[in-house]
């Protein structure tokens, strides 16, 4: 590499990431937060939320021993045993329609967008949540000795999830 060339992060295992290496592409520096981000249900509800959590994607596998030796293992996809579910923690406002009551089958995609700036329709992160399905809602505590916010945590079943490289305020 030619010496001109200005190192914003230094030596990483022998190569040198510079602001014009286009071998890597993401190289760590705008790493977004964690406290930004909106879901959207059915394509119009933009919904406020305390949390998103415990969405992940993950597939089974069966491990198969090789016939006659004992030393190599083969992995075999296994069918989907479980559905994989995402819950969405709401602080009860006074809303006169709930976007998700319990059993509803949704018909579009329930987009949760992620972003680097608060109040902002760009979004860097953006995860599409398909074949969604409410399966429980949860109302949190009422307690006359102590004030407090009622919070609803509503499961959702979905089928699959996707990440969009786009971000959405960009499509």
């Amino acid at each position: 590499m030619s010496s001109e060339r200005k190192s914003t992060i230094g030596k990483h295992g022998g190569f040198d990431v510079s602001d014009d290496n286009l071998a890597v592409l993401n190289q760590g520096r705008a790493a977004l937060v964690n406290y930004n981000f909106m879901l959207r249900v059915e394509g119009v509800f933009d919904l406020p939320c305390k949390s998103v959590k415990a969405f992940t994607r993950e597939n089974e596998y069966e491990n198969i021993q090789e016939g006659g030796q004992n030393d190599y293992v083969h992995m075999r996809r296994k069918p989907i045993s479980k559905p994989f579910t995402l819950e969405v923690e709401r602080y009860v406002g006074v809303d006169y329609f709930d976007p998700l009551p319990n059993g509803a089958e949704l018909l579009l995609p329930i987009v949760l967008g992620v972003s680097r700036d608060p109040g902002t329709a760009k979004w860097q992160r953006t995860y599409t949540f398909t074949g969604c399905v409410v399966t429980k809602k949860t109302y949190g505590e009422l307690n006359a000795e102590k004030a407090g916010l009622l919070v609803d945590t509503t499961t959702i079943a979905y089928r699959e999830m996707l990440l969009v490289d786009l971000p959405y305020g960009e499509v």
